[in-house]
């Protein structure tokens, strides 16, 4: 009998789920920490430089990174289970001019083995910049804007100057990709996102956005599609996936795309925002902390408009408008139409923001339904945060086999146990019987 109520047991209590380690929800040994990067001065202009900072959240210590030397900007980075990829447009010293830049770090120390800062002046990336890094488990898919020629034969076969870049990285060779890329024109590639299969990119320029999947192998055109759906489509400007579906948004957009069909979720969108905070939408940046979207926006990054900053919140009851709480965070004299949030990450227990107003960087942290304001922690030499970055665990998420195995070896060796102790006393019975 006793027997019969642990095999019962088993079936009622199976082995344990394994547990995939999701990208918004464990950190790295080091944290907490974030890593915040932008630059001082003006979009474009002479004597912008770059800025990085690793900012240790149960103190706020902050210790400055130098990227690259010289002037140039931080846009992006990402994390890969060991260790960062910074990067964004740099001045090289050398006559070929200014390039991006590829800056290694393990959340203590540069790795100087595998960081670049000037590319073979064969690759069409010369003289631009990387706005957009994601690892796949393998390398690195960064995207971003070259400006070196380009002959390609992909929608008007054009040589062009500026142009839409694309390239792998895997640590130390970087792979230039950029001649097939779909429509390609004089725009910027700025965001990628991968789901476990493949890439989501997107950019464009003013209203002609380009939106297409890569899965190393091909890539699907996805522009039309989303054409379709989406009449207000310009350039694409964020996209991430939650593990179900992607979001993605720009100017003038948001949209949903489950693999298979857009649904436009700019209106509501647009309904739950207050006119007093958006009078021309544009999402910057979105996140998932595994239940819940944080998004925002304002002015487009490195485009100077009269937007203001606004930030929502996004799940299955619909957007909840942040922005009121947003504006009081920031401060009335220095929230105005000259703001925007460029960045949103999940740290692990709050949501992380960054972005500016007239100027001046501004950091924030959203947790139990209230922002705090850590812009004094850059703002005396950052002109915009344009980045933010948590040590959360790469999105190519494994199973947790040196946790999962052990459990996995108990349960099956108890239940042959009980197995054949059930079928030695049935045994038993049978020759006393």
């Amino acid at each position: 009998m006793r027997t019969l109520i642990l095999l019962m047991l088993l079936m009622v209590f199976p082995f344990p789920r394994m547990n995939l380690i999701s990208q918004s929800s464990v950190l790295s040994p080091e944290a907490p920490y974030i890593l915040v990067g932008g630059q001082n001065g003006t979009w474009f202009h002479s004597g912008q430089t770059p800025r990085l900072y690793r900012i240790s959240l149960p103190n706020y210590s902050v210790t400055q990174l130098t990227p690259v030397q010289g002037q140039g900007t931080v846009w992006t980075g990402g994390w890969n289970g060991s260790q960062w990829l910074i990067s964004g447009w740099g001045i090289n010293t050398e006559p070929e001019g200014s390039n991006p830049y590829i800056y290694l770090y393990d959340g203590q120390h540069q790795i100087v083995a595998g960081s670049l800062n000037q590319y073979d002046s064969e690759s069409s990336w010369h003289g631009g910049d990387i706005f957009a890094a994601t690892y796949n488990g393998k390398h690195w898919l960064l995207t971003g804007l070259g400006s070196d020629t380009l002959i390609t034969p992909t929608y008007n076969p054009n040589q062009l100057q500026n142009h839409m870049s694309l390239a792998t990285f895997d640590g130390y060779k970087f792979t230039d990709l950029s001649g097939i890329v779909p429509r390609q024109q004089n725009a910027i590639l700025y965001a990628n996102a991968w789901n476990g299969t493949q890439w989501l990119i997107g950019g464009g320029y003013g209203k002609a956005g380009v939106l297409f999947a890569f899965d190393e192998n091909e890539t699907i055109d996805l522009t039309d599609n989303l054409h379709e759906v989406v009449q207000s489509f310009a350039s694409v400007q964020s996209i991430a996936w939650n593990g179900n579906y992607w979001l993605i948004g720009g100017i003038g957009f948001l949209a949903k795309y489950d693999g298979y069909n857009f649904v436009d979720l700019t209106s509501e969108l647009n309904a739950a925002l207050s006119e007093a905070y958006v009078s021309h939408l544009t999402v910057n940046a979105m996140a998932w902390n595994g239940s819940t979207w944080m998004m925002g926006g304002g002015s487009p990054v490195a485009q100077l408009t009269t937007e203001s900053a606004w930030a929502a919140l996004y799940g299955p009851h619909g957007f909840v408008d942040l922005s009121p709480s947003l504006r009081e965070a920031y401060g009335s004299k220095s929230y105005d139409s000259h703001s925007s949030i460029l960045s949103v990450r999940d740290s692990g227990n709050s949501w992380v923001l960054g972005g500016y107003s007239r100027n001046h960087g501004v950091l924030l942290t959203y947790s139990n339904g209230a922002f705090v304001n850590l812009s004094n922690l850059v703002n005396a030499t950052m002109s915009y945060v344009t980045w933010v970055g948590a040590p959360n665990a790469p999105p190519n998420s494994v199973p947790e086999f040196h946790v999962i195995l052990p459990i996995l070896m108990l349960s099956t060796t108890l239940a042959l146990v009980i197995f054949h102790k059930h079928r030695n006393a049935r045994n038993a019975v049978a020759r006393t019987g």
